[in-house]
């Protein structure tokens, strides 16, 4: 496992936002319903647990997408969208490029990663984006870390075997998760990686002001739903049966997911990797050209190998087909 400190450092300062008006009445509703209902407070509990804040695309993103072939997987009687970008000559040729898979964190959008896009396509590789279960634009509405996860094996199984992943935060943990639900890639890159959503369920208790009966309560709903313990979910152990490469990148100062979880998931990895960065927090992380190189270098330091299209006998087989 190597450290890199040396990476430049950028300075991002977000302000502190009020509670939501919906999230001061959950609490209150919560409060009142517990003593008299607790079935339907724990019920009502884990509803909130897996519902997850749809935010509007920023521009840029919006911009990324258009440069994008976009489409859907079928997944659990729905769909998730997809987006799709190729590298030059890819329709003409015989061959799939070589594919990497984008997987985006709690509350986003596989858009946010298309920072990613430009340096992978250049390489040859065709990447895909996608709004996992309960965001972006999918239609399912339950979000939690399994959702992303069984998301990522059907999207896998759909464009074929991967030739990396690319996961920011609870994404990162989904990609290991995922290889429980079949999904394989031949290196997995991680940005931000939580290694438990314990932790998660602990800060929405307190954040819900749920008491232990509550919570105990809303946990055992979600434990039955999926048929995994909470523990069950430390993806440390998927980490620590990898056969890929493993490569982490985490802020040291990261004020959502702790630097040590990160530094814990390359540690486990049996070929992990971690890069420290400093000053550029969870979300700025994901447009930082140092990281991106990082990310590009991993995946594959070279331009991919051309091509069947791009080949001597590529260009003399598929002349009818140029025009």
């Amino acid at each position: 496992m190597n450290a890199n400190p040396d990476l430049k450092k950028s300075t991002t300062v977000r302000p502190k936002r009020p509670t939501p008006v919906a999230l001061r009445a959950a609490k209150a509703g919560l409060r009142v319903l517990s003593p008299r209902a607790p079935a339907l407070a724990a019920r009502w509990a884990e509803h909130l647990f897996l519902t997850a804040r749809r935010h509007e695309r920023p521009s840029w993103e919006a911009e990324a997408l258009a440069s994008a072939r976009p489409g859907r997987v079928r997944h659990e009687g729905g769909f998730v969208p997809t987006w799709t970008w190729s590298p030059p000559g890819a329709r003409r040729s015989l061959e799939t490029p070589p594919t990497v898979i984008l997987v985006h964190g709690w509350e986003g959008r596989g858009s946010q990663l298309s920072a990613f896009v430009p340096r992978l396509v250049e390489r040859g590789l065709r990447v895909v984006a996608f709004d996992a279960p309960g965001h972006g634009d999918s239609p399912l509405p339950r979000a939690s870390v399994v959702e992303h996860a069984r998301a990522l094996a059907s999207v896998g199984r759909a464009f074929g075997p991967a030739r990396a992943v690319i996961g920011h935060s609870v994404g990162g943990a989904a990609a290991l998760l995922a290889t429980r639900f079949g999904f394989e890639a031949e290196r997995l890159a991680l940005i931000a990686p939580p290694t438990t959503p314990k932790g998660f369920a602990a800060t929405f208790a307190r954040t819900l002001g749920l008491d232990d009966a509550l919570e105990a309560a809303m946990i055992a709903r979600l434990e039955s739903r999926y048929g995994l313990r909470l523990e069950d979910l430390d993806v440390g152990v998927d980490a620590r049966r990898l056969r890929a490469p493993l490569l982490v990148i985490h802020d040291r100062e990261d004020p959502v997911v702790a630097f040590e979880s990160g530094r814990l998931l390359a540690r486990a990895a049996p070929q992990g990797e971690l890069v420290a960065v400093t000053g550029l927090g969870h979300g700025a992380i994901l447009r930082a050209p140092h990281v991106i190189d990082a990310v590009g270098a991993f995946v594959g330091a070279a331009k991919a190998e051309p091509s069947f299209a791009e080949t001597l006998d590529g260009e003399l087989f598929l002349r009818d087909t140029r025009w």
